[in-house]
């Protein structure tokens, strides 16, 4: 336990640091755009002496690192700002609940790909070089090759426009809640389905491939064990600790991603409200969405490393040691 609690603490300072630099980059990435925040605030018509006004009561004539750190600031008390682009609305008023819905479709998706990928996995790392491998690797790799608004598209085309099971587009009603308009989840969830897949279940098929040739599971085999049981009691367990890894960096990259399907969905969520923020220029908000996505793709890493180290002795090990 005491191992475990030092592995943790060491991760935990890494991913403070980590944010700490995120934090910093991200907001002079935002400083260097073209535009003037005060200009877009009033409007193309405004006069100078408005403009500049302006300027000085928000502090935008303030060094860069002075307002850097009221920044960092206002993040750590809650105070995300407000957005530029609907003038007088809070961050915080906008940003959670588009989270909350992209957390929604983020696990929607995580519940499709995670057990097809492993379980196809480890059918073609079992039936290696036979026709149930080559069409699974033929798949994943089909499914990588095909960027998320390719295979949007064309999930749009079969289930929406032709057989017309689900809706084109995922926009909830107004007035209405997520959890009441669930099948706009599919086909969204489904595209990112398409390039995790890929990546998981060739990763486990690969490992599935080298356990079952270790000298341990030969022997089991040799001894006359019975098969099913050696692969799901002895192999599948160490053959996991990869795609583990695999799946929680790209629990990381997914929010990412889901820039691009949202917006091609026209989804309600984090990505999409990260993209209407960067055609504004609405500079509060694009600082809020892009530090959060990085808050979340490092807290998946670290997690995803904390959980490796736990469920590999040897690292667990090592780490205890150092």
């Amino acid at each position: 336990m005491n191992r475990t609690l030092s592995i943790i603490l060491r991760r935990t300072v890494s991913l403070l640091i980590t944010l700490s630099v995120m934090s910093l980059i991200i907001f002079l990435l935002v400083e260097i755009m073209p535009g003037d925040v005060a200009q877009m605030i009033l409007g193309q018509s405004a006069t100078e002496e408005a403009v500049s006004a302006l300027r000085e009561a928000r502090g935008l004539n303030d060094p860069v690192m002075e307002r850097y750190f009221r920044w960092v600031g206002g993040v750590l008390t809650g105070d995300l700002g407000e957005s530029i682009y609907m003038k007088g609305v809070t961050i915080n008023s906008i940003l959670w609940r588009r989270v909350g819905h992209s957390l929604v479709l983020a696990l929607s998706a995580f519940i499709l790909f995670v057990p097809l990928s492993i379980i196809l996995g480890v059918l073609a790392g079992v039936k290696e070089n036979k026709p149930t491998d080559s069409i699974i690797s033929f798949l994943g790799l089909a499914t990588m090759a095909l960027p998320e608004f390719v295979s949007g598209v064309f999930l749009i085309t079969i289930f929406g426009v032709q057989l017309n099971w689900f809706p084109i587009v995922s926009i909830i009603p107004i007035g209405e809640s997520l959890f009441n308009n669930l099948e706009i989840l599919f086909l969204p969830a489904l595209s990112i389905t398409f390039v995790m897949f890929g990546y998981v279940s060739r990763m486990q098929r690969s490992s599935m491939i080298q356990v079952m040739n270790s000298d341990y599971i030969r022997a089991a085999i040799l001894k006359g064990m019975n098969r099913k049981y050696v692969i799901f009691r002895h192999a599948l367990k160490n053959a996991l600790l990869p795609t583990i890894t695999i799946i929680g960096m790209n629990m990381g990259w997914l929010f990412g991603g889901l820039v691009v399907v949202e917006t091609l969905f026209g989804f309600p969520g984090m990505g999409s409200l990260l993209m209407t923020a960067i055609k504004t220029r609405d500079v509060p908000l694009i600082e809020a969405c892009v530090l959060l996505i990085t808050v979340i793709f490092s807290l998946s890493t670290m997690i995803t490393d904390v959980l490796y180290s736990y469920l590999n002795p040897r690292v667990r090990f090592q780490g205890g040691q150092r």
